[in-house]
């Protein structure tokens, strides 16, 4: 259906879009989207409001959402986009940015500890893989599972024990059991908030689901030969890079764990409530350069105020509302995923907890 006969699109609702990983997870997922019977398995992601493809995709186009047409068909994001770009990102979004997102946003559930690695930063984004986005990334803690008696975890950074030619050594050799031990290792609670900028060693362990929000690229080097079972080629190990100028995306700096978390934790801030209503701001685009996160605690009606009339992504985690905007309007329920276009002037009613995802600020914060 084109946009001249169905008119512009406002709210937009995303069909699932699991996407295939090296490693094993997404039961939590699974859960969420009410599948009867919640099982780890290959697909352990679901990319939203996305116009990425994966690296090593195992089937063409896979991780670019597709767009559930009023009339029952589908279109994928990055197309609708092409035709519709102003309307829904913006027009100053689109002058700045161009026509996409300028995000990426993805629950990840793991069942195993993942590989040790690095994204780039934008320097080294644009140095090794001339991309003006880099990928750093955060994590919304939404739950965790104790797997195999090992409670849910992160490593993040170096600790003071860092020893730079160990960290070579076991990468290149591709086991890196003294490097694991090198890194800081926290445990994870619902609610916390992680800013991973690029550069910065880390590894999701087992049993964590997130909300990932990220710079749209899937660019990693993650030196370990192995991922669970798997046994990770030369390309997934590097990025397609000489070993040696990947192990230049770490930066490998030794801090003691509180400067560590001063660094990558954020506090969330409430931003208005009213009759139970609470909308929360996670991560301030303004401040961060890269994305921001809005938590929405639906209790009865919410009208999304023009000061934060841009694109938005949402993702709901329980409870149901409908959302509407002029003709248009949406039932939501839990796992299902949707976004509102910046000219949109949504109105929610309900009892729902919703997470926003939202593009880069047009201007950052002083």
């Amino acid at each position: 259906m084109q946009a001249e006969a169905r008119g512009k699109m406002k709210l937009i609702r995303f069909a699932p879009n699991r996407v295939g990983r090296v490693y094993a997870g997404g039961a939590e997922i699974d859960r969420l989207q009410g599948v009867e019977a919640p099982a780890d398995g290959g697909c352990p992601e679901e990319w939203i409001a996305s116009t990425v493809e994966a690296q090593g995709p195992r089937r063409p186009g896979e991780g670019v959402s597709r767009v559930l047409l009023p009339d029952g068909g589908s279109v994928p994001f990055d197309r609708l986009l092409g035709e519709e770009a102003e309307e829904i990102l913006g027009p100053a979004h689109v002058a700045r940015f161009g026509k996409a997102p300028g995000f990426l946003t993805k629950l990840l559930d793991s069942a195993i500890r993942l590989p040790v690695q690095a994204h780039p930063d934008r320097a080294a984004a644009k140095r090794l893989f001339g991309s003006e986005y880099g990928k750093t990334e955060a994590w919304i803690v939404i739950g965790g599972r104790k797997i195999d008696g090992e409670e849910p975890y992160l490593l993040m950074g170096f600790n003071e024990s860092f020893d730079y030619e160990v960290f070579r050594r076991e990468a290149l050799a591709g086991v890196m059991e003294r490097t694991v031990g090198m890194m800081h290792r926290c445990p994870v609670v619902p609610g916390e908030v992680y800013l991973i900028t690029g550069g910065l060693p880390h590894a999701i362990g087992s049993g964590v689901f997130v909300q990932e929000i990220m710079e749209p690229t899937d660019y990693v080097v993650q030196p370990e030969l192995h991922c669970g079972g798997t046994r990770l080629d030369e390309r997934a190990r590097w990025g397609g890079l000489d070993p040696e100028k990947a192990l230049g995306v770490f930066h490998c700096e030794a801090l003691p764990e509180a400067e560590l978390l001063r660094r990558v934790r954020r506090t969330p801030v409430v931003l208005s409530e009213s009759s139970g209503t609470v909308l929360r701001q996670l991560l301030d685009r303004g401040e961060t350069g890269f994305f921001g996160s809005l938590e929405l605690r639906l209790d009865g009606g919410w009208t999304r105020p023009e000061e934060l009339g841009c694109f938005m992504a949402g993702t709901v985690l329980g409870g149901t509302a409908v959302v509407a905007a002029g003709r248009e309007r949406l039932a939501l329920a839990p796992g299902q995923t949707f976004a509102l276009a910046a000219s949109a002037r949504p109105v929610f009613e309900g009892k729902a907890e919703i997470l926003f995802a939202l593009p880069p600020a047009l201007h950052l914060r002083e």
